[in-house]
């Protein structure tokens, strides 16, 4: 008993040293506020269902829909696995190994024929320099990172899903926008034959106006080709194969809300993004492999416990112990190469995890940046399209009556077509920009890993 005793203080001594460097964050510039965009209060965080905002039914479902079904998401959830097996594997070595050896012999002086006998054997290596428990550690630190890339992939496939469905109301828009066109184009063509009937215009006006109709119905087929497209598109981020939605549009483009958001200070974004704590669990992982690798420079100690314990003299257990006891002498530079290649691979990190966060601050700026002026310019050009209508209207009047020419009820019918379009777009591009905004501040992430573990709490 006093021999066991002296061995577990013995082994608990000698597994007290730790290589591993301190880890520290590294320093990144944060800027002290966001240009384009108004910081909200403290306590206003994005909601994790932040799609809910738009107001839209349709986009609800959907983003049910990929979450459950993503074939890329699915996947990710696979990696995660694989990543808690092998964080299982890279923990083993703090544990003692055992395992049970049998043999079998012929008794020639017995009924039994064989007789067989079994031994218990039990190995421990003492973890002296800390590698073990650092090896651990890197396996738990990867762990986190494997599941923080799902969380950023998570983000990625809702933001698609959001710009792909506004993507397809922008374009049955544009079909409703191309088939009034349409219309108009063959009501202004039945009075241009009606006076060229009449003598009070040339074949050239109708054979003008013949071709803007065919380019119409061309428009309208181009943007028929288009949806079916996106629906093709967006039947894949969903987990299904392609297929036409009879359903969609819920809503019509123009009734989805365009929500408000004020992002929290550029501080919060080091803890908010999904992708930017991945990188910096790879960077921890890389500090424990630095310690691994210093570790292998030094002696490594194999017990095998039960050969130890079995002897009741000191003497025969410090005999156990030096036997085990091995310093690696000369490898060809292999162990001082690990250590270079860790300590180096730990400096590539330290400049991903900076480039990370200053492309998160980018995104952030450049979804406020989209959202304001295309705000601007969403108002401007809803002011062009009532504008462009009220013109169009009074060009078909005066042309009818023989006030104006032909080229000025063209140029006015382009107008109205080119104005509507236009509007459409930007206010395609402040719903895309709010997807990217939200997706950019992560989405309403919650600040977390595996088990309800912060990813820093495993320092």
């Amino acid at each position: 008993m006093k021999t066991t005793l002296t061995l577990t203080a013995l082994l608990v001594a000698l597994s007290a040293c730790n290589l591993a460097p301190e880890y520290r964050r590294p320093d990144v510039v944060t800027p002290a506020q966001w240009h384009y965009a108004r910081p909200s209060t403290p306590d206003l965080a994005v909601s994790p269902q932040w799609w809910q905002a738009f107001g839209d039914t349709g986009l609800n479902h959907l983003m049910t829909e990929a979450l459950a079904y993503n074939n890329d998401l699915a996947a990710a959830r696979q990696r995660v696995l694989q990543a808690k097996a092998q964080a299982k594997i890279a923990g083993a070595g703090l544990w003692p190994s055992s395992a049970l050896r049998g043999d079998a012999s012929e008794n020639h002086n017995s009924r039994d024929s064989q007789q067989g006998t079994g031994q218990f054997s039990v190995a421990y290596e003492v973890d002296l320099w800390g590698a073990n428990r650092a090896r651990s550690k890197a396996g738990s630190a990867r762990l986190s990172a494997e599941a923080f890339t799902r969380d950023a992939l998570q983000l990625v496939v809702m933001a698609n899903v959001g710009q792909v469905y506004f993507n397809l109301l922008a374009l049955d828009e544009r079909k409703r926008i191309a088939a009034d066109f349409l219309n108009n184009v063959m009501d202004v063509l039945a009075i241009i034959e009606a006076r060229f009937r009449a003598g009070a215009v040339s074949e050239l006006d109708v054979l003008q106006q013949k071709t803007e109709l065919a380019n119409a119905r061309a428009n309208l087929d181009l943007l028929n080709q288009q949806y079916a497209l996106t629906e093709n598109a967006l039947a894949i981020l969903l987990g299904h194969p392609p297929h036409r939605y009879s359903s969609f549009p819920a809503v019509r483009f123009f009734a989805v809300d365009l929500p408000e958001l004020n992002p929290l200070q550029p501080a919060s974004l080091l803890e908010r993004r999904p992708d930017v704590r991945q990188q910096e669990m790879e960077l921890i992982a890389a500090h424990f492999d630095i310690g691994v690798a210093r570790a292998a420079l030094y002696p490594k100690l194999q017990l095998n416990l039960d050969t130890a314990l079995s002897s009741g003299q000191p003497a025969s257990t410090a005999l156990s112990l030096a036997a085990g006891l091995t310093q690696p002498l000369f490898q060809g530079g292999s162990l001082e190469g690990g250590l270079e290649y860790a300590r180096a691979r730990n400096a590539e990190l330290v400049e991903t995890y900076r480039k990370t966060v200053l492309t998160a601050f980018k995104e952030v700026e450049d979804a406020a940046a989209i959202r304001h002026h295309a705000g601007r310019r969403l108002q401007a050009l809803a002011d062009a399209v009532n504008l462009a209508k009220q013109a169009y209207r009074l060009s078909q009047e005066q042309y009818r009556v023989g006030l104006i020419d032909f080229q000025t009820l063209l140029s006015t019918q382009r107008s109205l077509l080119n104005a509507e379009n236009s509007h459409v777009q930007a206010r395609l591009d402040v719903l895309v920009a709010m997807v990217q905004l939200y997706q950019a501040l992560g989405g309403g992430w919650p600040d977390k890993t595996l088990d309800g573990k912060v990813g820093m709490g495993m320092m």
